[in-house]
């Protein structure tokens, strides 16, 4: 799979060097194994040299364990107290921090005198220089008081390390210094040969430390270099060989692998899912044979779940070298909604009521949905009618009884037992019975996920029963997220057959036949200016720091050192300018392009698709069928139903035959259909007492009297365990307030103006109607209102909502039944036939009318037959034929229920 290796271990076998006596230093443990392989596939029967990473040697060198993460960020906050008055508090720290913290590694691993640095970034000529950009730099956040800032960073800085070495710690950068520093102790005291292996970029520390080894004669350095970048002074990929390659006893090696015929492929599609389809195309033409030589390298890791998803059937094997982000797994966000419970019960449950958005995702998360109960589903249907929007302790647990979910709604008493029973939690629930059942991969996969996720509250455990800096659990929450992405979960596969997935940085040492790169796009390779530091570009580069063109070159090297060797090259990027992407292919592209022999071959690709027509949905009436619409039909007709028909037959099938309702949510905040009812039934109440009478002023003035009472009383009917007093809804209460006043005002203008009586208040008619065809039906509906100004009935329907003039052409009268943006004009007609449906009444001239209850200033719609308001049975034989067709169409077996042609 190398040559490299191939080469290095066909070298040191050569030399017949005592492997007993040696050790290979590599720069990470990856290559390790392909070593070994190398080692037995050259000499059966060899005792291997010992191997380590080039961090584990500076470890083991310095005599200090390396710490990173949660840990540094713990023990520097303490130094960091040590050093100020008034620190801040560890959540502002943690904003600043990290980034100081890899200022003073960089500083390390470079070798550069901390004090002159640190001394140079507060001194006078360091402010003078900046001129009047020191205005600019007070605008900072943190660089607000420059001079004080760089200050305490230095106090802070001597603080951190010697309160690191005292405990045999360092951060990587100090680890990398002492161990520099122990090189001539190293070479009096050695008894160890080195070998050092397939470097590149090393730190001016690495740099002291191996070189003084190498000029000892106790050390081997071997270089996979070509000379296509290596003797080019432009090329950015050999700029560090080149410096050490004058630092250097002895020279190995520089290969000429890339000038030889490569067929390069540079290929342009949309979006991450496009390129993984487009992969998954070019993997599926590929033998088991070529597959065995392919890497498939992704230079972004976020493309990963699509890669994942759209590997083709011919991949049998597949080692993933690179992990998926823990904040990536469908589980983080069960353990989000965990921790937003606590932090909203701190910030909106008073300290002790659990906020029900965050019940609910607990209790309806998708990936546990295995360990649902019919107690925990009846929880959550409890929460969404009666709008319970705060929920105490007690009451959850007592609805959960022995659900897993029960024990994650409790008040801790501290941020410690928190998190120490989440541990617990993840612990017991790997060990469910339910999870250790069979081998089901999901279930495996499931407990995967619960181990590493335990292994970051056990961290988080540790440090935070050494210290007492996180005070809430936004802090908490804070310290978890950050643990959360930077910890991914480990594939365990075999790297010696199949697909070989990973990341740019996987390939160091190891090169393959074939090389299929995602995501090589400019800023993403190389990754561009990345400006993780508070030092400032000019003074970086004065001081030897590495910059973002250091950076630049170490992406260089790693790109052109797997190009060298390959044979087939597909380079994959995104069209797409979206978020951080400028759609650009990477410079490196275009470099090899105009600088080297090869052609390359430029596309660009789309999906193709397969259009097939959509197959309409067709739902013939079965007998079963026909039996639902006539009970329907004999139960009583309402308008709503038939304006759901002419809006979608196929809502009215779910609806109507299948019984399907709309699933009902919480409301945290009234929702208009609530809003509706509860004007609707505060009306009726305030105005029964009044029936059949002349109203009068008076009446108004009593009726105000009790209205605050009638419209609580609504609002706790129909929100029942909702909160009205304050917030949003506090807001949408004067808003029905408004509304019932409007109404009010409006009716008693009418009442000093004219005769006005109230007949009627949601009524409920029933009334029998012949079809066309002979046989009964039964027409059903409630009518809000029926009152009479100076001797005129007016039939009346309240809306909330905004409404346009009504009105019926009696020339086109069908369409009011055929055409689903005629609903209001159906309704009025509808309520119509339910009026006259009383022999009574059949001489009696009606208003039907639209009442906009939420504009008061609005008068009522009236629905106008032809140019009149007034209307009389004429009406009913109009609209009898239309309505019956309808109705007719409804109950035919022969037309199916399908979409409606617009």
């Amino acid at each position: 799979m190398s040559h490299f290796i191939e080469k290095v271990v066909q070298d040191l076998l050569s030399q017949k060097t005592n492997f007993l006596q040696t050790t290979l230093v590599l720069p990470g443990k990856r290559p390790m194994l392909f070593f070994r392989q190398e080692f037995q596939k050259q000499a059966h029967t060899l005792l291997l040299p010992k191997m380590s990473s080039i961090e584990d040697f500076m470890s083991e060198v310095a005599q200090l364990e390396v710490i990173s993460g949660i840990n540094l960020w713990f023990k520097a906050y303490q130094s960091y107290k040590k050093v100020v008055d008034k620190p801040d508090t560890f959540e502002d720290f943690i904003k600043w921090g990290p980034t100081i913290l890899k200022d003073f590694d960089d500083i390390d691993s470079a070798l550069v005198d901390p004090k002159k640095i640190l001394d140079y970034l507060v001194s006078v000529e360091r402010i003078e220089k900046w001129g009047k950009d020191e205005i600019f730099v007070n605008k900072n956040e943190v660089m607000q008081k420059h001079l004080l800032f760089w200050q305490i960073v230095t106090r802070f800085y001597f603080q951190l390390k010697e309160d690191l070495l005292a405990l045999n710690q360092g951060y990587a950068g100090l680890v990398f210094r002492i161990a520099a520093d122990q090189v001539d102790h190293l070479i009096e005291n050695h008894q160890q040969n080195y070998v050092f292996a397939g470097f590149n970029a090393l730190t001016e520390a690495e740099q002291k430390l191996i070189f003084t080894l190498e000029k000892n004669n106790i050390a081997q350095i071997y270089w996979d270099a070509d000379q296509y970048y290596l003797d080019n002074p432009q090329q950015e990929a050999g700029a560090f060989m080149r410096r050490y390659k004058t630092k250097v006893k002895e020279w190995k090696w520089t290969f000429d692998e890339f000038s030889k015929e490569k067929n390069i492929h540079v290929t342009g599609v949309a979006k991450q899912v496009g390129q993984a389809k487009y992969i998954s195309d070019i993997i599926a033409k590929m033998d088991e044979e070529e597959i065995k030589k392919t890497a498939l390298i992704l230079a972004d890791e976020s493309i990963l779940p699509a890669i994942l998803n759209s590997l083709p059937e011919n991949i049998n094997y597949l080692n993933i070298s690179m992990g998926i982000p823990l904040k990536t797994v469908p589980l983080a966000q069960f353990f989000k909604s965990v921790f937003e419970l606590q932090m909203n019960r701190e910030k909106l449950g008073k300290g002790r009521a659990f906020y029900f958005k965050n019940v609910l995702q607990i209790l309806e998360n998708r990936t546990l949905s295995r360990f649902s109960s019919p107690a925990s589903r009846e929880l959550s249907h409890t929460i969404r009618t009666n709008n319970r929007i705060f929920n105490a302790e007690k009451t959850l647990k007592e609805n959960l009884s022995d659900n897993i979910f029960s024990s994650l709604f409790f008040v801790p008493n501290s941020l410690t037992e928190f998190v120490h029973h989440l541990k617990e939690w993840t612990e017991n629930l790997m060990n469910h019975p339910i999870l250790n059942k069979g081998s089901d991969t999901k279930h495996l996969l499931l407990k995967e996920y619960l181990f590493y996720f335990k292994k970051v509250f056990v961290q988080l455990h540790e440090n935070l029963t050494q210290v007492t800096d996180v005070k809430d659990y936004r802090t908490l929450f804070l310290l978890y997220n950050k643990i959360v992405q930077s910890e991914s979960i480990a594939f365990i596969g075999e790297p010696l057959k199949g697909l070989q997935l990973m990341g740019l940085l996987e390939t160091r040492l190891i090169n393959f036949d074939n090389i299929i790169m995602t995501s090589a796009n400019d800023e993403i390779l190389p990754l561009g200016r990345q400006n993780n530091t508070f030092i400032p570009y000019d003074i970086r580069k004065e001081m030897g720091l590495n910059t973002f063109s250091e950076n630049d070159a170490i992406y260089a090297y790693h790109f052109y050192r797997l190009m060298q060797r390959a044979k087939k090259v597909h380079l994959v990027y995104n069209t797409e300018a979206d978020g951080m992407g400028s759609g650009e292919k990477s410079r490196f592209i275009a470099q090899m392009k105009f600088e080297s022999s090869h052609q390359i071959h430029e596309n660009f690709a789309a999906p193709s698709f397969k259009t097939q027509p959509l197959k309409d949905i067709v739902i013939e009436k079965t007998p079963q069928t026909m039996e639902k619409l006539w009970t329907w039909a004999d139960y009583g007709i309402s308008p709503s139903s038939l304006s759901t028909y002419l809006r979608d037959p196929l809502d009215f099938y779910e609806q109507r035959v299948f019984g399907i309702d709309e699933v009902e949510e919480a409301e945290e905040m009234v929702s208009a259909k609530t809003l509706g009812n509860i004007v609707h039934g505060t009306l009726e109440e305030l105005y029964k007492p009044f029936l059949n009478q002349i109203m009068i002023a008076k009446d108004f003035d009593l009726i105000h009297k009790v209205k605050h009472q009638v419209l609580q009383k609504f609002f706790k009917e129909e929100y029942k365990d909702g909160h009205t007093d304050q917030g949003p809804n506090y807001l949408v209460y004067k808003i029905a307030e408004r509304i019932v006043n409007g109404v009010l005002d409006k009716d008693k203008k009418t009442a000093l103006a004219s005769e006005f009586i109230l007949l009627q208040l949601e009524s409920k008619y029933e009334v029998p109607f012949q079809l066309t065809n002979g046989k009964m039906v039964k027409l059903r509906g409630i009518i809000d209102r029926i009152d009479q100004v100076d001797g005129q009935i007016r039939i009346i329907d309240y809306k909330t909502g905004y409404t346009k003039d009504v009105k019926i052409d009696s020339e086109k009268v069908n369409m009011v039944f055929e055409e689903s943006d005629k609903a209001k004009e159906l309704q009025l007609s509808f309520y119509a036939h339910l009026f006259y449906g009383n022999p009574s009444y059949s001489s009696r001239e009606i208003e039907l009318c639209i009442y906009p209850i939420k504009f008061p200033k609005k008068e009522l719609l009236k629905l106008k037959w032809d140019k009149s308001t007034i209307i009389n049975q004429s009406i009913i034989e109009l609209t009898h034929g239309p309505l019956s067709n309808l109705i007719e169409e409804i109950l035919n077996p022969s037309i199916p229920f399908q979409k409606r042609e617009k």
